[in-house]
């Protein structure tokens, strides 16, 4: 299942590894941000209906 790295495997697999906690830590990022963007317009808009526009 797995491709034979002879003696490479470990730095290989060590750089798959630090590439995939990379991409997981850009998509948590950009969950937050959604989220907190989200927020701020909810909050916003709240504002802008008490407001009477």
């Amino acid at each position: 299942m797995f491709p034979a790295f002879d003696h490479t495997g470990p730095y290989i697999w060590a750089a798959y590894g630090l590439a995939a906690l990379v991409i997981g830590g850009l998509v948590a990022i950009v969950l937050l941000r959604a989220r907190a963007a989200r927020r701020r317009l909810e909050r916003l808009q709240a504002e802008d209906r008490e407001a009477g526009h």
